[in-house]
């Protein structure tokens, strides 16, 4: 039997904090035995709520005075309340402030398990691009608030997380994926520091959501070499159907396919000339060749298997295209078109 005994009280004061806790309690049952012992029949201090709140006041040494014991025994159980309190109160005190700057601590440094629902999940830690892009998110009212968490290579943070008012951050480890709460994100971002890489990545948290249950979560892999694009498309296909590739170098680009499922593969295929759908063309409206409304122009390139992205304002190189048409806008000589097309169009712009 003793030996039992030992063995409960050291499993119960095998953490820090369970020793004060025992003491607090063993107080608390001690002092009410001898006040509701030896203290009058009666007597407001042995009512429970009353007892509760002498306790509290006791054992926090605040010492209002509207409740004390008026018996010796009564008092040696105030005084065994008193004598806890400032002990093992303090010890409790102490540890829950230990507790607390361990946690602050665990996640400033990624150590943290994370409890997150529809948030943003960037794989691959870059601080300008990373700050760049959530910058972008936050202009939209939609994504003012909405969570960020990044996975960061190892070696990539030194110390604590610069910008906790803008992420979270959770190191790159076996269990990263499940203190990032991966599974439970609205779109996940990979960004490796290679396409390879970024397509190996990708590979594992393909294989991790499948094990999770495989939920709806919006996959984007960045892609950083251009020239590789149709082979990385390929390779990302073949991991999973529904990832979209998306080019890296421009965080607005970035922040707009994070906000719009489906929307990366648009730019992912203008950006490639070696994609099938055909490839982007600038073609010059001579100066003499008259104006029409903007419809219209759509719909006889429409008509020649052409499409007519966007209207720049001039033949000028750096003329500013406009992809949005305004109302009722008309297209004149002298500017020029962004169109897609398999090969590059000829208009007979005299004979629209």
């Amino acid at each position: 039997m003793p030996i039992v005994l030992m063995r409960l009280v050291h499993r119960i004061t095998g953490r820090t904090w369970r020793a004060p806790a025992l003491v607090l309690l063993t107080a608390f049952v001690a002092g009410w035995l001898l006040i509701a012992v030896f203290e009058e029949p009666g007597a407001d201090i042995k009512k429970p709520h009353e007892y509760i709140w002498y306790f509290l006041v006791s054992g926090t040494t605040t010492g209002y005075g509207d409740l004390s014991p008026a018996t010796v025994g009564g008092r040696i159980g105030g005084v065994l309340i008193m004598i806890a309190g400032l002990t093992a109160g303090l010890v409790m005190f102490a540890e829950l402030t230990l507790w607390m700057g361990k946690g602050r601590m665990m996640r400033a440094n990624g150590q943290a398990r994370l409890h997150r629902r529809r948030h943003i999940v960037i794989v691959g830690y870059e601080r300008d691009g990373l700050v760049a892009i959530i910058r972008q998110l936050r202009a939209d009212p939609q994504f003012a608030k909405t969570p960020v968490v990044t996975v960061f290579w190892p070696g990539e943070l030194a110390g604590e997380n610069p910008d906790p008012e803008l992420y979270d951050v959770v190191a790159f480890d076996a269990t990263a994926f499940e203190r990032a709460c991966l599974e439970q994100a609205r779109t996940v971002l990979v960004v490796g520091r290679s396409d390879d890489e970024t397509v190996r990545v990708m590979l594992t948290i393909e294989a991790y959501l499948r094990r999770n249950g495989d939920p709806a979560v919006h996959l984007l892999a960045g892609v950083r070499d251009g020239g590789r694009r149709a082979e990385i498309t390929e390779a990302l296909r073949l991991v999973g159907e529904n990832i979209e590739p998306v080019d890296i170098d421009d965080p607005a680009v970035t922040a707009v396919a994070i906000r719009n499922p489906g929307i990366a593969a648009i730019y992912h295929n203008l950006a490639s000339t070696l994609d099938s759908d055909g490839t982007l063309y600038r073609v010059d409206v001579p100066e003499d060749a008259g104006e029409w409304p903007r419809l219209d122009v759509a719909i006889s390139l429409l008509r020649r298997g052409s499409t007519l992205l966007a209207v720049g304002d001039s033949h000028r190189p750096d003329a500013r295209f406009r992809l949005a048409p305004a109302p009722g806008e008309r297209i004149r000589g002298g500017q020029s078109l962004a169109v897609v097309a398999t090969h590059r169009p000829e208009i007979p712009w005299h004979e629209l």
